[in-house]
């Protein structure tokens, strides 16, 4: 399905998040929603309701026009691979100050009550367990050792039936050697200079490893569900899930995976919200959107 992007009110939308950096308070922004990384911006407009995620500012055409290429790759490979992702377009516009680009991915806005993490509160037993095969069936097809999938429940949603897979923002591909195609270190430009490449080395391996192998996007997807109130699915899912893995999942190997994991993400947000606050004391503008606390 395909859709037209509104240039003038998505640059209207960028105008109304760099009003709310200059003067944090002053501008309510319409947020639908929120992951550990970035939030998601709702845009009413007479062509439609559309979901807008903010990217990291890249610093020159170069660095945007790397994300797209990388971003049109990952998005072909996921179908390719039997993921039907939702149509994502690139918006971006040069900022005035600096040079830089700003850049969006756009998508128009679902029937929230039809995401996966919303359904497996409101639907029964026998609608989770259909979920899941279908939700195992993607991942075994898509998943390989240079094509990742950050599959937690919320960034899949169920219209008529068919799982649709919604979060492209990072596209998780890396080359024969190992490496990450996407530029990581602008997914970390929001952390303090002093610890910025300190914590991307520490880290980023931890962060993206799991989402390679069809083990480790289960395991983060079961860890996940502690995050969604979701913890008494785990043992039927793990019975799904094991009939498959060749070395089984266990529920203390998914308990200690999310509580390693909500520390991870507790640290670098804290970073985050300390570098925000120096830029204020400073009266320097914050230039990044942070998505708020995670309820654990």
């Amino acid at each position: 399905m395909t859709f037209t992007v509104p240039d003038s009110e998505l640059a209207a939308l960028e105008t109304r998040v760099r009003t709310a950096l200059r003067k944090p308070g002053d501008t309510a922004l319409p947020l639908l929603g929120h992951g550990e990384v970035t939030l998601v911006l709702e845009l009413d407009t007479p062509h439609g309701s559309f979901a807008c995620k903010r990217l990291p500012v890249f610093p020159d055409r170069s660095r945007f026009l790397a994300y797209e290429q990388v971003l049109d790759t990952y998005l072909r490979r996921l179908r390719e691979g039997g993921v039907r992702v939702v149509e994502t377009r690139l918006w971006h516009e040069r900022q005035a100050e600096g040079g830089g680009i700003t850049g969006y991915c756009v998508q128009q806005t679902l029937p929230r009550k039809r995401l996966c993490s919303s359904l497996l509160h409101s639907e029964g037993p026998a609608w989770a367990e259909s979920f899941f095969t279908r939700f195992l069936d993607q991942v075994d097809g898509a998943v390989s050792p240079t094509l990742g999938l950050d599959a937690q429940a919320s960034n899949w949603v169920d219209l008529d039936g068919e799982l649709l897979y919604i979060d492209v923002t990072s596209p998780l591909m890396r080359d024969a050697g190992g490496d990450e195609l996407l530029d990581v270190r602008l997914f970390f430009a929001s952390l303090p200079w002093l610890v910025r490449d300190l914590v991307r080395v520490a880290t980023a391996r931890s962060i993206f490893d799991k989402f390679y192998t069809t083990r480790g996007v289960v395991l983060d997807f079961l860890g996940n569900l502690h995050k969604e109130r979701l913890a008494g699915l785990i043992p039927g899912f793990l019975e799904q899930a094991n009939a498959r893995l060749p070395t089984p999942l266990t529920e203390d190997e998914v308990a200690g995976y999310y509580r390693a994991d909500a520390r991870s993400w507790a640290l670098i947000q804290r970073l985050r919200k300390a570098d925000r606050f120096w830029h204020r004391v400073l009266r320097r503008p914050y230039p990044y959107l942070l998505p708020p606390d995670v309820d654990r």
